[in-house]
Order: structure tokens, then C-alpha cells, then sequence
């Protein structure tokens, strides 16, 4: 059922810049991440999302080769250094996905964290969205998990 939820959030196809795609990617990964553990829950929700961002179905190794890639940064404060560095680089048209992207996955394990809750804040103001803006999309997302 996770993964039915996820798949609701995801673009209709895949984003047309795969460095795009990455970037949402990770962002998704460090927002999962920053409460230092990954279930197969959350590994299987980002199997979907690197599927949809990409167009092709994600292998075991694409997704080993992603979360080796993004897991540089360990600690909530390389995490928070990460999200803020990367963030604006997306395209103003991919900001309200990448912020769903990453409260989707942080909520897939129904587990949420304050890491994540406070990843979330970082996330918000690195993609230059407004308050309202962003607590509109959480809403959207957290409703599609049962309000968690």
C-alpha cells in the first residue's frame, strides 16, 4: 500500500534532465535518511520514484549505486548542508515535486521523525518556497498517508 501512495505523488513520466532527476532524487534519499536508518519499506518506494524520474525500471543495482552515491552526507548537519546546496539548482517547476518526493518517502515507513520534521523546514527554505505554499503541499501528501 506504500507504494500506492508514493506512485500518487510521482510525475505522469519521467523528468526530461536526468541531473534534474538525480536532484530529486537525493533529496528524496536525504529526507529518509536523516533519521540515520533505511527499511525495505523506504528502499522500495525510492525504487519506484528512481523508476518514474528516469523512465526505466530501477534495478537493485541502480538503487545500491544511488544510495551509495547520495549517502556522503551522514550527519543532520551535512544532510541540512547538502539539501541547502542542491536545492535551488532544481528548476521552479520541479519544487513542489521535489518537496512532496521527500515527505512522501520520509512518511512511506510510518515513522516519521523529528529529524525529518525539522529536514522538512530546511527543505522548504532551500526551495525558495512560501509557508503557504509548502504547508499546502504537506497537507496534499500527509493526507494521502492518513493524516500522519
Amino acid at each position: 500500500m506504500p507504494l500506492a501512495k508514493i506512485s500518487k505523488i510521482l510525475p505522469a513520466g519521467p523528468v526530461a534532465s536526468p541531473a534534474h532527476a538525480d536532484t530529486l532524487l537525493e533529496l528524496a534519499y536525504l529526507m529518509t535518511a536523516v533519521d540515520g536508518k533505511l527499511v525495505q519499506v523506504e528502499i522500495d518506494a525510492f525504487r519506484e520514484i528512481a523508476s518514474r524520474l528516469h523512465g526505466t525500471a530501477a534495478t537493485d543495482a541502480d538503487v545500491t549505486g544511488f544510495v551509495d552515491r547520495f549517502s556522503g552526507s551522514v550527519t543532520r548537519e551535512q544532510i541540512e548542508t547538502r539539501v541547502r546546496e542542491i536545492a535551488p539548482t532544481l528548476p521552479a517547476a520541479l519544487r513542489d515535486l521535489a518537496f512532496k518526493l521527500a515527505i512522501g518517502l520520509a512518511l512511506v515507513d510510518d515513522d516519521a521523525h523529528d529529524e525529518e520534521n525539522a529536514l522538512v523546514g530546511v527543505l522548504f527554505q532551500a526551495l525558495a518556497l512560501p509557508e503557504v505554499r509548502a504547508d499546502a503541499l504537506a497537507s496534499q501528501v500527509r493526507e494521502l498517508f492518513g493524516g500522519k
